[in-house]
């Protein structure tokens, strides 16, 4: 049986984790975000807070619902961001651990980058590096979304994507970080690259 590693990340205001426990109640647990997220905005000026409707309900039940999202998908970590200002989000990062099935070679930093590229809207930019949790390729992307509505287009969705292969280890940790609206690009690349110079990946005390 595999036993998973401890996966560890920092994060910044206005990231926050999302419980994937699965008998956590997700509508008490956002609430209070959601009341949270109102009061910094008012808090922070007007060239923030004009514009803001944010309702307490509606963010929370959105809150809860993009939680939910993340159950059941093996994630080690989850979290949202709701960046100053928004009253909506759909940015979030998810880190989860890639195992080499029983007799495939183990999974590198290539084939990593190799499977996770796409090119509908343009060659990605691939970036090497070692970071603390060890050597890891870094994917900045964007491709085509599910189609919203009937007659609506296909979103774009912005996506920087890490894959790390800690020391000693035959797995590779992987971390996504997704969103769609492009005036926060830079900040959402500065944000998740921080939080990765942060993840520390450890073996679990038995």
């Amino acid at each position: 049986m595999r036993i998973p590693p401890v996966i560890t990340l920092d994060y910044p205001e206005p990231w926050f984790p999302v419980p994937l426990e699965p008998d956590t109640d997700l509508d008490s647990w956002a609430r209070p975000h959601a009341e949270r997220l109102i009061e910094e905005t008012a808090q922070a000026g007007e060239d923030l807070s004009r514009g803001f409707t944010g309702n307490p309900d509606r963010i929370a039940r959105e809150m809860a619902s993009r939680a939910e999202g993340y159950r059941g998908r093996d994630l080690a970590l989850a979290f949202l961001c709701y960046p100053p200002g928004m009253d909506s989000s759909d940015v979030g990062l998810e880190v989860m651990t890639i195992y080499p099935e029983e007799g495939d070679p183990e999974p590198t930093l290539e084939w990593f980058a190799d499977i996770c590229t796409v090119r509908e809207l343009g060659e990605p930019h691939i970036q090497h590096a070692d970071l603390p949790a060890g050597p890891a390729v870094r994917l900045r992307q964007n491709y085509f979304g599910e189609k919203r509505s009937w007659f609506g287009g296909r979103p774009v969705i912005r996506s920087l994507i890490y894959g790390i292969r800690p020391p000693g280890r035959t797995d590779l940790v992987t971390a996504t970080a997704l969103w769609r609206e492009p005036v926060i690009d830079d900040v959402i690349e500065q944000w998740t690259d921080q939080m990765l110079e942060t993840l520390r990946v450890t073996e679990p005390t038995i």
